[in-house]
């Protein structure tokens, strides 16, 4: 008779260290211990939320461990030193000044250690930064992507519009410094390297255009038994772990999906519709505005084969899908549904409503224009997609009255 292996040893529960913590803005509660950061969150956000929650509690898993290096995307911006070499960092709390990131508690270590590299490259090709106030220069960001589930990555820079005579130097250049990096406990593989063209001349640190210059312009990732294929000018969840955090409680607080009728807004490439037509629904109606996201979506849902998915590429507030579904699905940015994207809602009379949000205060505001108009909380849970930050995710569920 086989013995069972004993279970492994709980991960501690510690407060974390980081060189770079309180001159870098990216993160801004590293020092406390992480249950307390989840107990201010909820205590915050109940009192902003009472007057629509009817004296219900907000849900919320109780950490057992100290969440680390769970970031998957990079981002960037790129300044120049005193000798006008290039330098990449995070910016520091509320201000242009540039910390170059030697370390980071939060963000996958490949990724941390690839930026360093990026870095080098930008420097042996003798690259300038872009400066909005003089519109000189030319790098605006640097960019990479990890899809934890399979370690692909896509990596890419931004600049403003022109010729890149040195696109393909600086690809192969990327190539060859991303393969020279120690693998870790996960193999990570530079799938592609892309350029991203912004037309704003502000600070702005993402691009509107995207070029591939070396492999694929999009990566593959696997989760809860679901291909995802995301691009790059696609939305996804920068959180490793978004399944266990974010989806899968969303989809418990779901029920029962076999034979609904699923309206998926603020679709993206699929992360919500896809599971929910996995668990059964009859039909689901991705709404999507950014083209590439709908791509994604689409070949998406036929890689998965799931034949009952719609993609409609519209904005929200506008859009023709059907009205009447069993269950309205919203992930709307951060600013929220705005009033239009409340009316729209209301207008398609859901039975029920899942609210996702990234944003307390704009969950407030939609709260009150749902609430307003015979729907009533039943449900919501606080998934803590961005720990040792401020930053909150809600998952809020909404019946008819």
């Amino acid at each position: 008779m086989s013995r069972r292996p004993p279970p492994p040893p709980p991960r501690p529960i510690e407060t974390l260290q980081c060189r770079h913590f309180g001159e870098c803005g990216g993160c801004s509660l590293l020092d406390q211990p992480i249950a307390w950061q989840v107990q201010n969150k909820v205590t915050a956000c109940e009192t902003l939320l009472a007057p629509f929650l009817n004296g219900k509690k907000i849900e919320f898993p109780e950490p057992d461990w100290t969440p680390r290096n769970f970031r998957t995307r990079l981002l960037y911006p790129v300044r120049s030193d005193r000798d006008g070499l290039p330098i990449v960092g995070i910016y520091g709390f509320r201000s242009h000044h540039l910390v170059r990131i030697e370390e980071c508690r939060t963000q996958d270590v490949w990724l941390t250690e690839f930026g360093r590299a990026v870095e080098q490259v930008l420097r042996t090709l003798k690259m300038q930064a872009y400066y909005a106030e003089s519109g000189r220069g030319y790098v605006k960001a640097i960019w990479a992507r990890l899809a934890s589930g399979t370690g692909q990555v896509l990596a890419g820079i931004v600049t403003r519009p022109g010729t890149f005579p040195q696109g393909q130097e600086f690809a192969e250049s990327l190539q060859k410094a991303a393969a020279g990096l120690p693998a870790g406990r996960k193999a990570r593989t530079l799938v592609g390297v892309v350029h991203s063209i912004s037309e704003r001349d502000d600070e702005f640190l993402l691009g509107e255009r995207h070029v591939p210059l070396r492999g694929t312009n999009y990566v593959t990732d696997r989760r809860d038994e679901l291909t995802f294929r995301i691009s790059a000018g696609s939305f996804y969840q920068v959180h490793g772990e978004a399944g266990e955090l974010l989806y899968k409680p969303a989809l418990r607080m779901c029920g029962d999906m076999r034979g609904k009728n699923v309206v998926d807004g603020y679709g993206g490439v699929g992360t919500f519709g896809l599971r929910l037509a996995k668990a059964g629904a009859a039909t689901v109606t991705i709404v999507e505005d950014n083209a590439a996201a709908c791509r994604d979506a689409e070949h998406n849902a036929k890689t998965n084969n799931l034949a009952k998915v719609t993609v409609l590429r519209e904005p929200f507030a506008t859009s023709k899908f059907p009205n009447g579904p069993d269950l309205l699905v919203v992930d709307p940015p951060r600013s929220g549904l705005q009033p239009q994207g409340v009316e729209r809602a209301l207008l398609a009379k859901p039975k029920r409503i899942l609210h996702v949000a990234c944003a307390a205060e704009s969950l407030a505001s939609d709260l009150s224009g749902l609430t307003a108009h015979g729907y009533r909380v039943s449900a919501i849970r606080l998934c803590d997609m961005f720990p040792h930050t401020d930053h909150v995710e809600l998952v809020t569920m909404l019946e008819r009255s």
